[in-house]
């Protein structure tokens, strides 16, 4: 059914999403945004699910964007509707009607980080490390993670990580507050707090979170966070950093 994720129902409860493209370090590519779309509006449709989690293929969560999609030889309109599909995946993703968690068995980079951030809940696997690494990129981040970001940590701790471009371990991000801890591979009995309520109650309590975190005018902000990428997509730092990453494939 799907090219790029796969799509399980790995409980009666409990949906799982699975970035699928482990060669590629599950990078997302323009078919993945589009299959994701449509994976969330088949489990908005089943009144059974309580709980959707999202994870990757092989040992990586995800790279970030396909390079190859998502490449340097684009002006600011052009990048800004390329960015923009994302943008509407992390927005859904952030404002869906059940809890999320993002299982980061590997690695985030870059955009996998705004992923990650857009899901409600994370929990990682012990050593994994995670980072927004755009600004190595001569970018910001363009999808709508960094607006996200904000939401979901104390703000010093989101500009500081932002900024820098550092990669977190495991124990660093617990401490920030941006994973609510380590997994194993029983990872269902560890959800189990979640997943215990009704789906009445896992919808309620989901609906205060997003009337207190995630009003419907945090799009505008995130539509504005992609608008400042595509700004500065065009520039020759960037255009360098995507031909030094092109040429060591």
């Amino acid at each position: 059914m799907y090219k790029t994720i796969s799509v399980k129902k790995v409980s009666d409860d409990v949906v799982q999403i699975t970035l699928d493209r482990p060669q590629v370090k599950n990078a997302v590519s323009f078919d993945m945004v589009g299959e994701l779309k449509e994976a969330f509006q088949g489990i908005k449709e089943d009144d059974s699910v309580k709980l959707l989690t999202l994870t990757g293929a092989g040992d990586v969560f995800c790279s970030g964007g396909d390079l190859h999609d998502f490449h340097g030889d684009l002006g600011e309109q052009n990048a800004f509707q390329m960015l923009y599909g994302m943008k509407e995946v992390l927005y859904e993703l952030a404002r869906f009607p059940i809890p999320t968690v993002a299982l980061l068995n590997g690695p985030a980079r870059g955009g996998g980080t705004e992923l990650a951030t857009a899901c409600d809940f994370r929990y990682i696997k012990e050593g994994v490390t995670c980072g927004f690494t755009q600004g190595d990129l001569g970018l910001t981040t363009g999808w709508g993670g960094g607006t996200l970001l904000y939401h979901r940590i104390p703000n010093l701790h989101a500009y500081h990580w932002l900024l820098s471009s550092s990669l977190y371990d495991s124990n660093k991000l617990i401490d920030i507050g941006w994973v609510q801890g380590t997994y194993v591979d029983d990872v269902l009995e560890q959800l189990k707090p979640y997943t215990d309520k009704t789906v009445e109650q896992v919808r309620i309590f989901k609906q205060q979170y997003i009337r207190q975190q995630l009003p419907l005018s945090i799009s505008t902000e995130m539509d504005e966070e992609v608008r400042r990428c595509s700004m500065v997509w065009d520039t020759p730092e960037h255009k360098e950093a995507i031909q030094k990453f092109l040429s060591a494939e």
